[in-house]
């Protein structure tokens, strides 16, 4: 159909240096995580992400824990009604089980992973860093990445390619399965909200973003890049490929 023959194209379109790895040595998929998307209301649909458990064990254990809503992470320090909810919670891990697409730059990045509610106020707990697999790039069309060495729930995936993403602090955990890009190309269709003009202004992932906007004085780390309808994971499974 038009959405994959779109795909294609835009697959096509990528030089052969940025392929991932799997062309010459593939990276074992140790996992295949399911995040159970709602755009906007609607019935949701499956975005399978095969995980990379070997590449870089660290961040992609880190990862899966959140895709299995077993992440460990304590409330923040101070009070206030958040912190009062947050400890009211402290006993149930963190996950991405009801968690938002929150960012979509399009043709850029698609950023997912933001939690709110009663883990707003959680600490994203860090790690050794680690570097990215042999040949794993987080500007490859369908990679999946995350903040190296942790600090931040958030993770990015890349809809085209996109060399920036290779200067920012990431280390590629997984990919998109390939039957479903064309899924991904839909949502990297869909309409956001632009709050900045310059693309060089949209923090990296663990940077503070305001949670609440004043539209009326727009602030860079405040809904830029939202999208206009809300896309909630509403279910997350991981089936281990091993």
């Amino acid at each position: 159909g038009a959405a994959a023959a779109a795909s294609l194209a835009v697959a096509s379109s990528v030089p052969a240096a940025t392929a991932m790895a799997e062309e010459e040595s593939p990276p074992q998929v140790t996992a295949l995580i399911t995040l159970d998307l709602s755009i906007s209301r609607k019935p949701s649909k499956p975005l399978r992400i095969e995980l990379f458990g070997d590449a870089s064990p660290a961040s992609a254990g880190f990862f899966s824990s959140l895709a299995s809503g077993k992440l460990q992470a304590r409330c923040a320090d101070g009070d206030g009604s958040n912190i009062e909810i947050c400890e009211d919670y402290q006993s149930i891990d963190v996950g991405y089980k009801g968690s938002q697409l929150w960012r979509l730059v399009p043709n850029k990045r698609i950023d997912f992973g933001r939690v709110d509610s009663m883990f707003a106020s959680r600490i994203p707990p860090t790690f050794l860093a680690e570097p990215n697999g042999d040949g794993l790039k987080a500007s490859t069309r369908g990679a999946v990445s995350v903040k190296r060495g942790g600090g931040a729930f958030e993770f990015t995936v890349t809809p085209a390619y996109n060399k920036a993403l290779e200067n920012e602090y990431l280390v590629v955990v997984g990919r998109v399965a390939e039957d479903d890009m064309a899924f991904l190309d839909e949502i990297n269709s869909i309409t956001v909200r632009k709050d900045i003009i310059n693309i060089k202004d949209v923090p990296p992932l663990g940077a503070k973003f305001a949670r609440a906007c004043d539209f009326t004085a727009p602030d860079k780390t405040c809904a830029q890049f939202k999208p206009l309808g809300k896309i909630i994971v509403t279910e997350v499974t991981v089936t281990s490929q091993r």
